[in-house]
């Protein structure tokens, strides 16, 4: 890799990366590294008429947090990626030649929900050859996950994850577990606890360049 990279984001739906990587990607971005972000829906579908554009503000809101090198946000009917396969991976070649990404960090193959099985797949052919490609944890979506792959995070990005996490009223609203500040904290000391750090989030290897 080189010193300073260039690393690709992929989100199905808006809070997806912040969730499986928020911190991860604050230690990247602390460290000098340009991120880009792809996110595939904004979930207009899954809400209620009166807060349709709601998850697209909170995305945006995010992004000024995160102030990352570039972003896309696409429009993909939510539970229906599969029906835009080939849409998805052609947008997922542009991007990949526009950017050229030296790390791509995305969903598991093993997640259950379709829309991210979706784009891991599309991701995996995207990037068939190139940048190293890793995917998060997400462990309300997963039967199993092959942590082979921790990164050592600092109390300030943890921090700010669930800061990232607290604009997403439209999700805090419906008490998901996965988006309460103990869940995060805990779920990071048990993996730091596997790598005798404070805090750590776990990753499936696809590829590793160096």
């Amino acid at each position: 890799m080189s010193e300073t990279m260039d690393v690709l984001v992929l989100s199905p739906h808006t809070d997806d990366s912040e969730l499986g990587a928020g911190g991860t990607i604050h230690k990247l971005q602390r460290q000098g590294h340009d991120i880009h972000y792809v996110a595939f829906s904004s979930c207009d579908a899954s809400l209620s008429e009166d807060k349709q554009g709601q998850l697209r503000a909170e995305f945006e809101s995010v992004m000024e947090l995160v102030d990352p090198a570039e972003y896309y946000l696409f429009d993909y009917v939510v539970r229906r990626f599969n029906e835009r396969r080939q849409d998805i991976l052609e947008e997922l070649i542009r991007v990949r030649d526009e950017i050229d990404p030296d790390l791509v960090i995305g969903p598991s193959l093993g997640d259950a929900h379709q829309d991210h099985a979706v784009v891991a797949r599309e991701m995996h052919r995207a990037f068939k050859s190139g940048p190293s490609i890793i995917s998060y944890e997400q462990p309300w979506n997963h039967v199993s996950f092959e942590t082979q792959l921790f990164t050592s995070l600092q109390h300030e990005d943890i921090t700010w994850k669930i800061r990232q996490l607290q604009e997403y009223d439209s999700q805090l609203e419906r008490d998901r577990p996965y988006f309460a500040e103990s869940f995060i904290r805990g779920l990071a000391t048990v993996r730091g606890l596997q790598t005798d750090t404070e805090y750590a989030e776990a990753f499936e290897v696809v590829r590793w360049v160096l």
